[in-house]
């Protein structure tokens, strides 16, 4: 998960890593996926039919607060909030 280009934790893993950081099976990460309690766009993309990648932040933070849903909301929003897509333009 550690990218060689700038030896900083990768933003995005597969499914087996994804697995290891909430601590179930594969298939069990699959069915969270399909009943959309992990929400693509935001918690993992497709980048293909057979190309899926996790969110690591948002899969840690998830893990932690499953049971509190406002609290991950708000790291929901705090993630997409530092997004350079979210940022207004000039607003440096």
């Amino acid at each position: 998960m550690t990218s060689s280009a700038n030896s900083q934790p990768a933003v995005w893993c597969n499914k087996h890593e994804a697995a290891k950081i909430v601590g179930l099976s594969e298939s069990s990460l699959k069915k969270l996926r399909l009943s959309n309690q992990l929400v693509e766009g935001i918690h993992w993309v497709r980048y293909s039919s057979r190309c899926v990648r996790y969110n690591v932040e948002l899969l840690k933070d998830w893990a932690m607060n499953r049971n509190n849903t406002q609290l991950h909301n708000q790291a929901i929003a705090n993630h997409l909030s530092a997004l350079p897509s979210y940022q207004l333009p000039g607003s440096d």
